[in-house]
């Protein structure tokens, strides 16, 4: 079940990217680490690894290297005290070596390489995101560009750590749910796992689909 990677010059973008998955959550609701809930034949952790090495040869994970060192990628921990997800996509664009760059939550499982196709025809852009029809935004599932790191500098020291707090202040590029029905998705795919109750929920989906 695991997909190969593919160069970067073979990608729908046709100009380098980086992918991050960002793992520094604390998984308060799960009650253990979520990244190491076994889901089918994989660890959680290892459903957006396939997906982004379809994508790209480079993906990184932002954690504990203590914690991931096993699954034979590079992984950064946080710079500094972690403030939320905004402090893995600040860590992330600071290591980065390409201006556009991937970046998925370790739990959303159902996350389609369709769907981070269509966002890399999108860049570039500062970031391109997924915005829902009632305006849900889905933030980390997107393309981030180092340019939005003096934002994300001066969003920190603000102590504002919202990503939608972000977004309004760089240029976005936006995806619509009609554009990811037309390749036969919904908003399934940005299913997340915090609780128990929604783990139990996405395992049914996924044996549903073997």
């Amino acid at each position: 079940m695991k997909a190969p990677p593919i160069p970067w010059q073979q990608s729908v973008s046709g100009f380098p990217v980086t992918a991050f998955v960002l793992a520094g959550g604390r998984s308060s609701r799960m009650g253990q680490d979520k990244a190491f809930i076994k889901l089918d034949d994989a660890y959680l952790i290892e459903y957006p690894i396939r997906v982004l090495r379809q994508l790209t040869n480079d993906v990184r994970i932002i954690g504990d290297p203590n914690k991931y060192a096993f699954l034979g990628l590079p992984v950064t921990a946080d710079c500094g005290e972690s403030k939320g997800p905004l402090t893995g996509i600040y860590t992330a664009l600071r290591t980065s070596s390409t201006l556009s760059n991937l970046v998925l939550a370790c739990d959303m499982p159902l996350i389609s390489l369709e769907y981070f196709q269509l966002l890399l025809k999108k860049a570039p852009a500062d970031v391109v995101a997924m915005r829902l029809d009632d305006g849900f935004l889905e933030p980390l599932c997107s393309i981030y560009s180092t340019t939005c790191l003096k934002a994300i500098e001066q969003n920190l020291q603000r102590q504002e750590y919202k990503i939608s707090e972000l977004l309004k202040r760089v240029r976005v590029s936006y995806v619509s749910e009609a554009e990811i029905g037309r390749l036969g998705l919904s908003r399934e795919i940005f299913t997340n796992v915090n609780t128990p109750e929604e783990f139990a929920r996405v395992s049914l989906q996924i044996h549903s689909r073997l």
